[in-house]
């Protein structure tokens, strides 16, 4: 049953109180928003269709290993949520008809079983980014669909307000990252001759071939310990 608005927000805002206030926004947010669903992990990306795409935070380890594989296969629930702008849930392991059947494959080999929940964040007209929520063993989050959108639209009017600040940091954490990706993209384009688009699929085939992050693998090839020729 859907709680009153007035009622989530003071929880949220209790949530938020409780964190260390050394911990950056997006942090505390993220957190604050696992705990009232109930879930075992959480993770928050933005631009998550676009070459901009950044996972501004995650609760464990586990749960960025999660995201990440989403980010290497360009498949999963958190990219059918930014494109539809509505909640969607994955099981792992799925049923043959999966609507993503590599992500669910190679996340069984993550995680073994899983709930998994990626809820738009959309506050205002354009979906903006994905808070994915993961439970594992699966089980029933604690609020219900209602709920974890209308938190999550909180979660993004707090967001647009800190995220310009966030993400004129290109020198440390994840938009560093997400910067040595574009760099890596720019030197495979200009090794290879082809698109942009095209640079980012090389690179995170060779993520997926290689099990390991897109972001370990443009470090490799910014630092010159992989190149790309003709």
């Amino acid at each position: 049953m859907a709680q009153h608005p007035g009622e989530l927000l003071e929880r949220l805002t209790g949530a938020l109180a409780r964190r260390d206030p050394d911990q950056s926004l997006s942090g505390r947010l993220c957190e604050s928003y696992r705990e009232l669903a109930g879930a075992d992990g959480a993770a928050i990306t933005v631009d998550y269709n676009n070459p901009t795409r950044v996972t501004v935070c995650t609760t464990n380890s586990l749960v960025n290993r999660l995201e990440d594989l989403q980010d290497v296969l360009g498949e999963g629930p958190g990219h059918t949520a930014s494109a539809s702008g509505r909640i969607e849930r994955c099981a792992v392991p799925g049923d043959p008809a999966s609507r993503w059947p590599v992500f669910v494959e190679s996340a069984r080999e993550i995680v073994g079983s899983a709930l998994i929940v990626a809820v738009p964040l959309q506050p205002e007209t354009v979906v903006f980014g994905v808070i994915t929520l993961y439970q594992s063993p699966p089980s029933p989050l604690a609020l219900d669909r209602h709920d974890l959108q209308f938190l999550a639209h909180v979660v993004g009017v707090a967001l647009l307000s800190d995220q310009d600040a966030a993400s004129s940091n290109l020198t440390s954490g994840p938009w560093a990252s997400r910067a040595r990706i574009h760099q890596a993209t720019g030197i495979v384009v200009a090794q290879l001759q082809v698109s942009p688009g095209d640079a980012l699929a090389v690179l995170r085939a060779h993520a997926y071939g290689q099990q390991t992050t897109l972001a370990e693998i443009a470090t490799a090839v910014v630092e010159r310990r992989i190149t790309f020729s003709l």
